[in-house]
């Protein structure tokens, strides 16, 4: 019966409407309700300086010391778009080492989730909940911990699998993140990274948003520029994919 139970709570959040929509009751829940929203204590240094409060509103937009969002969509302070989709590109890397049937025995680790959809889509696609480590600036959620992708404080060689989907972009030392994530794969493990290429100068940003939400510092323009930084810490690309200013790259260890 438990088999039977997972098997159709597995084929649900497959479904993008049904898990955008738990995992909006359960940011309702953690957040409004258990009042759970907490901040990691020791973000490093090498952290862009809006970066908190930038991620934090796209799950609970309350007490935010940063100008209004031109386009954010919220009810009741709680983000609309919570589902986690954009993984789905991040996974097409994943398929191209791995087949569906070799998934829920992978160790996976997921920075920068942001939300449950991340972690909820994984599981969808037949990764095991247990085998799934996500960490963030901020949780309010027991599947996330609190933690910096400039110290991952993992065991050597713990992953098969890490997930960077658009959190890159917020390092100002991005070799030290790519070092970090390196030390916790396994041997023969692979990182995925979701870079999006930013269209307009900093100045025009600057004016839209009132801040720059993603590092001025070491900007990556290009794919050339993701693969370069990854190749000075020993990385080997075995995925690309470019679609409009969506970057998506895969390495291995």
């Amino acid at each position: 019966m438990k088999k039977v139970i997972k098997r159709v709570y597995r084929q649900l959040l497959s479904f993008e409407r049904v898990r955008n929509f738990y995992c909006y009751l359960r940011a309702i829940y953690f957040c409004k309700i258990k009042k759970n929203l907490t901040d990691f204590n020791n973000i490093s240094d090498s952290t862009w300086k809006y970066t908190l409060d930038s991620n934090k509103r796209a799950v609970y937009d309350n007490n935010i010391n940063l100008p209004k969002h031109p386009n954010r969509k919220t009810i009741f302070q709680i983000g609309k778009s919570l589902g986690g989709s954009k993984s789905n590109l991040l996974l097409e890397a994943v398929k191209q080492k791995y087949s569906r049937s070799e998934f829920k025995n992978l160790k996976l680790l997921s920075i920068g989730p942001r939300s449950e959809g991340e972690i909820f889509n994984l599981f969808a696609n037949g990764f095991e909940l247990r085998n799934i480590t996500s960490i963030d600036l901020f949780s309010y959620s027991p599947l996330i911990q609190l933690g910096d992708m400039h110290n991952l404080n993992f065991d050597y060689d713990e992953f098969d699998i890490v997930l960077m989907g658009w959190c890159l972009a917020y390092s100002n030392d991005k070799e030290k993140v790519l070092s970090e994530v390196k030390k916790v794969l396994k041997p023969d493990g692979i990182m995925v990274i979701g870079h999006t290429v930013l269209s307009s100068p900093d100045n025009e940003i600057l004016k839209k948003r009132g801040y720059l939400v993603a590092s001025p510092i070491e900007k990556i323009n290009s794919l050339n520029d993701l693969d370069n930084f990854c190749n000075i810490v020993g990385f080997k690309m075995f995925y690309s994919k470019v679609l409009d200013r969506k970057i998506i790259y895969g390495a291995s260890k």
